[in-house]
């Protein structure tokens, strides 16, 4: 399930960003969890913040949950992959396993 169904255009410039987690089990709520984002030339990574309640997954703040390619899924959304052909796979982010989802727009980051 992807909280995200909307097409998203624009990309941020390259640089750091502050991002709130929308947890899908959760209906996509964010439960004050923030998560630092790092674009840079198309690569993204995802930092988790001293602000950050990750004790949730393990986490300490500084630590790479996730990096991967910026890629636009063929439902018009911005994933992080690692993989070339996600841009076509069925089903996105939510609690499967495959390419998070990252929004720009509301500034979340879709984990399970």
């Amino acid at each position: 399930m992807m909280l995200s169904n909307h097409p998203q255009s624009e990309v941020p410039a390259n640089g750091t960003y502050t991002y709130e987690i929308a947890f899908v089990e959760w209906g996509g709520k964010s439960l004050g969890d923030e998560i630092i984002v790092v674009l840079e030339d198309g690569h993204v990574s995802l930092i988790i913040s001293e602000n950050s309640n990750a004790i949730w997954m393990g986490a300490q703040p500084g630590d790479v949950i996730e990096e991967g390619t910026l890629r636009r899924h063929k439902s018009g959304v911005w994933m992080i992959s690692n993989d070339e052909s996600d841009v076509n796979l069925k089903e996105i982010g939510g609690c499967i396993g495959g390419p998070i989802i990252i929004d720009f727009g509301n500034r979340t980051i879709e984990m399970c």
